[in-house]
């Protein structure tokens, strides 16, 4: 058996697989096409995996254990998990400060979702040098406080570029920002080579956007890979129980155990540790409104959502 390679991308039974330097086709062996009862496709961008060589062929044997994932329903309403990525070291969350706007609605959902997954997420504050409201500045502080590492960037003036250049060297990372955030722009700046690679294999919907179909690992001249996923929105937060939100807001979840009631969901009940920190702003007024939007939102679809794989 060959020691372990990267899955590049694949179509559910044949895969891309880099080894030593060298990309290789290996198909997947039939019988881990049924390793759980609830997936869809086992095999994705970014897993680690054994091959088998027989004469000239390789063959996926085995799929190492990963230490997060990205995953969606395979279908609306059917209770099958589809894993798009796996084992990212650095999960870049965009915004911008100006068109779009900078919106922490978005970034808070984005960040339970990664603390969900134990994605260690960074998030990128694009376009500075068109200045940041005293809004935005209170926003990236609360960030920083709860411990979130925050990076303000400029493709004009090159504002930590180097910084980011510098997190992707030699590791698996994603780039997650809404239409508009300046994503390319900072993809070019570490490897002009890989938008354009982006580009030759993406599709593109009526609407003339760009969308992506699968994930796929690219390589960059740093000793990096770039992931390219599927649109954020499909991701969602449909494995997340409306009761376990408070989980995944680290500064909520600090304080929990401070409660007069071990299960508060920290709304209206009596003795709550965590909406006197909120009212005392020792817990940023954004972070505890967004909580209460996105616990609402999951209680409202808890019908639709899906339970996570078993």
């Amino acid at each position: 058996m060959i020691d372990k390679g990267l899955v590049l991308y694949g179509n559910g039974v044949d895969y891309t697989v880099i080894i030593d330097g060298k990309e290789v086709i290996a198909r997947l062996r039939g019988k881990l096409l049924y390793t759980t009862k609830r997936s869809h496709h086992p095999v994705c961008s970014g897993d680690y995996v054994r091959l088998i060589k027989e004469k000239d062929d390789y063959q996926i044997a085995e799929i190492l254990p990963r230490k997060n994932k990205i995953s969606r329903p395979s279908n609306y309403q059917i209770r099958k998990e589809q894993v798009i990525a796996a084992n990212i070291d650095y999960l870049f969350l965009i915004v911008s400060v100006y068109s779009p706007r900078f919106n922490p609605g978005f970034i808070d959902r984005l960040l339970v979702f990664s603390d969900m997954q134990q994605i260690e997420t960074i998030i990128v504050v694009n376009k500075v040098d068109l200045g940041v409201s005293d809004y935005e500045l209170n926003c990236i502080e609360g960030y920083k406080k709860i411990g979130y590492k925050v990076i303000g960037t400029s493709t004009v003036d090159k504002t930590n570029l180097d910084k980011i250049e510098e997190l992707t060297s030699g590791h698996i990372t994603a780039f997650i920002g809404n239409s508009g955030v300046g994503k390319s722009s900072i993809l070019n700046s570490i490897d002009p080579n890989v938008m354009q690679k982006v580009n030759e294999t993406s599709t593109y919907s009526l609407k003339g956007k760009h969308t992506t179909k699968q994930s796929r690992l690219f390589p960059i001249k740093n000793g990096g890979y770039i992931m390219d996923t599927p649109g954020i929105r499909e991701f969602g937060l449909w494995s997340i129980a409306w009761d376990e939100l408070k989980n995944y807001f680290p500064e909520i979840h600090a304080l929990s155990g401070n409660c007069k009631f071990h299960n508060c969901l920290h709304k209206t009940e009596p003795g709550c540790a965590v909406r006197e920190a909120a009212e005392n702003g020792d817990i940023p007024d954004f972070r505890y409104e967004n909580y209460l939007r996105i616990q609402q939102n999951l209680y409202e679809n808890r019908n639709i959502y899906f339970k996570k794989d078993e």
